[in-house]
């Protein structure tokens, strides 16, 4: 039980305690909604290095197959790069199967 003459006292204490409350809580808001910026701008970067990523690759495999028509031959291209004869060929059926869908 809280006395007539400690009563102020205790109101005081239980406003500061609400006030460390509240700014906690408001702190801890933040921060969770700092963790849903931050995972929000790594799913965009990530899509933009995958965009990149397979951009690069269909360039790649555009010159690639550039390459296999200007010297004749997949396996010549594959041992100039050194590559495997096969991955040269999916590369050459990348951009073909690229330019029917186009």
């Amino acid at each position: 039980m809280v006395r007539a003459g400690e009563r102020p006292a205790a109101l005081r204490r239980a406003r500061e305690r609400q006030a460390r409350i509240e700014t906690a809580t408001g702190r801890t808001v933040k921060a969770f909604a700092d963790v849903a910026r931050a995972r929000s701008a790594k799913a965009a970067a990530v899509e933009r290095c995958d965009a990149r990523i397979s951009a690069a690759e269909a360039a790649a495999e555009s010159e690639t197959a550039e390459f296999v028509k200007v010297c004749g031959s997949a396996e010549a291209v594959a041992e100039i790069l050194g590559m495997s004869a096969r991955e040269v060929r999916r590369a050459i059926k990348a951009v073909r199967e690229r330019q029917g869908s186009s």
